[in-house]
């Protein structure tokens, strides 16, 4: 990033997307910075991109999506674009890919972090792979340090397999302002960090504290960072654990399907079973309930089909929503659709 950038952040500023990565980073840089619209409106931001000759654009999947979606996004002038950043929720790689050609995006940079870790812990690099760029949300930061532990605890899990991401550093929050309860869940220290002599702590003699993020992951070989999703979001069917973003990232394979979200259900035989929201691209003709469930399990095991479909704006009752229920910060929200699915059942 320099001072010759034109940086178009339709990111909310409250948030530590738009604070640090947008607002900080462009002042270090001396870039400048378009605000569309006082919240995401997506013609406005396609407006901006050409109007301001934007050089980046910043956002949400979510985001990226709707721009995409948008009646005027095949006649923006979008050639200017040199990078994106791209963060704040679940990635499945092929809707990355997608945003990366359709765009298109030279250099895409995923990122993972947090507000309570003063926004991205972890970030590409332009020389890594397209694989890496799609696959992973690149590596640690500087100054700081991270483990995969089995859940709510210290124990790390062996290097390659999935366990809660947990992070110390500089960047770590102090506390959640007058939310004791919720600071002590959040922040920890693990006797875990000493050997059997007792040596692992700091030089002042006591432990390093972790945030423990609620993020599922793992580290690839050579130490990028796959995030699989909230650990709260898993669904456990039968006793079989299923990652919800695995099966979004094979449904939004499908031709017709611009988006997916995929929860947990609950059901008297198994303790929970798939539920599905889908979302059809523009233009295409809506594929039957089965032939998704028949998609998923092409590459997918059977029992990652799931039992119940909905599709966005086609509930005869209207308890289904037009459109995606979303947080302030514009990522789509799961506990908003858990109590939709509590109507529809």
């Amino acid at each position: 990033m320099t001072a010759e950038d034109v940086i178009c952040l339709p990111v909310p500023l409250f948030h530590s997307f738009g604070m640090i990565v947008g607002i900080s980073s462009s002042t270090v840089a001396g870039s400048a910075l378009v605000l569309p619209h006082e919240i995401f409106n997506a013609e406005r931001t396609l407006q901006c991109i050409e109007r301001y000759k934007c050089t980046a654009i910043y956002g949400v999947p979510t985001m990226f999506v709707t721009e995409m979606s948008s009646h005027s996004f095949g006649k923006t002038d979008r050639s200017t674009i040199k990078f994106g950043i791209i963060a704040g929720a679940a990635m499945p790689p092929e809707l990355l890919k997608r945003i990366t050609s359709a765009f298109p995006l030279p250099r895409l940079y995923t990122c993972w972090g947090m507000t309570e870790l003063s926004s991205f812990a972890t970030m590409m690099h332009e020389t890594d792979t397209f694989e890496k760029r799609t696959k992973t949300a690149g590596r640690l930061f500087p100054n700081f340090i991270a483990k995969v532990v089995q859940p709510n605890t210290g124990t790390v899990v062996p290097w390659g397999e999935k366990g809660e991401l947990v992070v110390s550093g500089y960047g770590q929050m102090s506390e959640y302002l007058f939310h004791k309860k919720k600071t002590e869940e959040s922040l920890r220290q693990h006797k875990e960090d000493l050997d059997p002599d007792g040596v692992g702590a700091l030089d002042d003699g006591s432990l390093r504290t972790w945030m423990h993020t609620g993020d599922e992951g793992l580290l690839d070989p050579e130490g990028y960072f796959v995030i699989t999703g909230r650990i709260k979001d898993l669904v456990i069917r039968g006793g079989e654990n299923i990652a919800p973003m695995e099966v979004e990232d094979r449904i939004i394979q499908h031709e017709a399907i611009a988006q997916a979200q995929v929860i947990g259900v609950p059901d008297d035989k198994y303790g929970e079973e798939l539920g599905v929201f889908l979302e059809l691209k523009q233009g295409s003709q809506r594929p039957s309930d089965d032939a998704i469930r028949a998609f998923v399990r092409e590459k997918l095991a059977r029992f990652k089909a799931p039992r119940y479909v909905w599709w966005l704006g086609h509930g005869e009752d209207g308890k289904i929503p037009d459109e995606w229920p979303k947080t302030a910060s514009g990522k789509i929200s799961k506990p908003h659709l858990r109590n939709i699915v509590k109507g529809l059942l």
